[in-house]
């Protein structure tokens, strides 16, 4: 690893996950400083960062003229995907451009995709996480892979009128804040030789609808009861404009699966976030505690 004060590039610092991860590495302090770049599509999207001192490379995933100017200089980058079939020669182009720019580690964001568990085999944009993840492997660059499985953060827009409405079934499903995907990458980022070829599955505790509800009822201070939607619903939302139909499809299916109880691999749950980074994950009911302004203003 290189032994001046190392750059890393953050892509997706808009997201959720991504603005967390950038305010993390942003308080750092210490001889072990990052120092951080943001990768912007939008010209507008700079003045935000820039007005913190943070400053900002122009990256268009789609195009890959972009790639090189984006890359110069940097030795660490945390990589996320679009949510697209594009993913695949989007990471394929990003990890070969990285080659060539010398940089040294990549942090990537997949999917919960553990080994011989069946939406490893079944869920296809799962299939193209481990294909972009094999590539990583592939380049000699050092890695770390991050596995979250279903964000807590779905559960915003999903609380109205008294009912919490999701495409879970019964079954049982594995969460993380997505807060906590920051601080394992921020982690990794921070100390690539501690964290370099791991793999990380991210699901802290596993919940029913039913027992969600019951939560929200308590810490929000009202009745909330579960009403499941079927997969097919997925179709009328919003998203059907927002995502790629081919990764769109994948969702459905996915659901469709877990709803006939095909994906029991959902509800796996891993304690290793405080090896990880020292600290007690988020649950569930903290996560609500935390963002009770939100839930109340749905």
């Amino acid at each position: 690893m290189s032994q001046s004060q190392p750059v890393a590039l953050i892509l997706g610092a808009t997201g959720r996950t991504g603005s967390h991860l950038v305010n993390l590495l942003e308080k750092d302090n210490g001889p072990d400083n990052l120092e951080i770049r943001v990768a912007i599509r939008k010209p507008e999207q700079a003045e935000t960062f820039t007005k913190r001192g943070i400053s900002t490379v122009h990256l268009d995933l789609d195009d890959l003229s972009t790639y090189e100017s984006a890359l110069q200089g940097v030795q660490r980058l945390f990589m996320i995907t679009g949510y697209t079939v594009d993913m695949l020669s989007q990471g394929k182009n990003l990890t070969d451009a990285a080659k060539n720019a010398g940089v040294e580690y990549i942090v990537h964001v997949g999917t919960f995709h553990q080994p011989n568990r069946p939406q490893t085999k079944l869920i296809r944009h799962y299939i193209w996480h481990q294909l972009i993840e094999t590539y990583i492997e592939a380049s000699g660059i050092a890695w770390t892979h991050l596995h979250p499985n279903a964000f807590m953060q779905n559960f915003f827009g999903a609380v109205q009128d008294g009912k919490l409405r999701m495409f879970f079934g019964h079954e049982r499903v594995g969460l993380v804040d997505c807060y906590d995907l920051a601080r394992v990458a921020a982690a990794a980022l921070r100390n690539p030789q501690k964290h370099a070829g791991g793999r990380y599955f991210l699901s802290v505790e596993a919940l029913t609808m039913t027992e969600a509800a019951q939560i929200l009822s308590e810490e929000l201070g009202k009745l909330i009861t579960y009403e499941p939607l079927p997969a097919s619903d997925l179709r009328k939302l919003p998203l059907t404009q927002a995502m790629e139909p081919a990764y769109f499809e994948c969702i459905v299916r996915q659901m469709e699966l877990f709803q006939a109880g095909q994906l029991p691999d959902f509800a796996d749950v891993y304690d290793n976030i405080p090896q990880i980074i020292g600290e007690k994950p988020i649950m569930f009911r903290e996560f609500v505690r935390n963002n009770r302004d939100l839930f109340e203003a749905a």
